[in-house]
């Protein structure tokens, strides 16, 4: 299999509602696509049985296949004892969706949700992932955590606590990048573990201004380094490639399409 038939987009950074979305994402020549899950007119709460019907018949006309859904909700830590059940309920109503939309992957960022010192991983957040990995289970989709302030090892503590197949890793590069971290190393830790890839790219934070997203090939995520570890350990999951801080999300991730197919993977 080609990286060109596990790539996608992200319909929501094209801007507008999700079928005009979804129309220009059809127009992208990829194959698939992610959903942010808390778009306000697909939300789970928004999206009647009849109406998930009806998403899965636009995705379809857009000649495209569901991949993955995003379940990041702004201001809801996984360290936050006060605001954790908000999280398990939003993240359960997530998994539910996925399921009826026939969705394997849900991803969803994470901050630090371990000790900067020891390591060790926060006991309300382990417990958490307990939680949302059982309900993952049941639906049979896997919860894919995209990291970014946590370094591998604390990454892996965290995993081993939560002790759950089901709950993986989202690799987004970039965001490891942003932090600090690097992404080669989570992708030869959990390659064999990872759910799905977010591609987009970003340059380094330094002292006198912090990291940022840019344009694929611009920034300094090894991208040929993560797709040739990924595809050694026979990955076959998704590529959605991301672009979530520009003014033309559409020519930058027609141009990124075709830094990627450049790479003849």
């Amino acid at each position: 299999m080609s990286i060109s038939e596990q790539l996608g987009v992200n319909a929501h950074d094209l801007h507008g509602n999700t079928k005009h979305a979804l129309n220009v994402a059809g127009r992208l020549g990829v194959r698939l696509v992610e959903l942010a899950g808390h778009a306000s007119d697909i939300s789970p709460s928004a999206l009647s049985s009849s109406g998930r019907r009806h998403l899965l018949r636009i995705v379809e006309g857009a000649g495209l296949q569901l991949a993955s859904l995003t379940a990041d909700f702004s201001g809801v830590r996984l360290t936050d004892p006060a605001m954790i059940e908000q999280r398990i309920e939003q993240t359960r109503d997530m998994l539910k969706l996925a399921s009826d939309l026939h969705v394997g992957v849900v991803s969803t960022a994470i901050g630090a949700v371990t000790h900067p010192e020891t390591g060790e991983p926060s006991a309300v957040a382990v417990e958490a992932l307990q939680r949302m990995g059982v309900a993952a289970d049941g639906y049979g989709i896997r919860l894919a955590l995209r990291p970014s302030a946590d370094a591998p090892d604390a990454f892996a503590a965290l995993l081993s606590a939560v002790g759950c197949p089901s709950v993986q890793l989202g690799l987004d590069p970039a965001a490891l990048v942003i932090a600090g971290q690097n992404p080669i190393r989570f992708v030869e830790r959990f390659a064999t573990t990872t759910a799905l890839v977010h591609i987009r790219d970003a340059r380094i934070g330094h002292v006198d201004h912090p990291g940022c997203e840019v344009r694929l090939g611009e920034g300094d995520v090894d991208l040929i380094g993560a797709i040739v570890t990924l595809e050694a350990t026979e990955y076959r999951g998704p590529y959605i490639m991301r672009r979530t801080d520009t003014n033309d999300p559409l020519n930058d991730l027609i141009a990124a399409r075709q830094h990627i197919q450049a790479f003849n993977l």
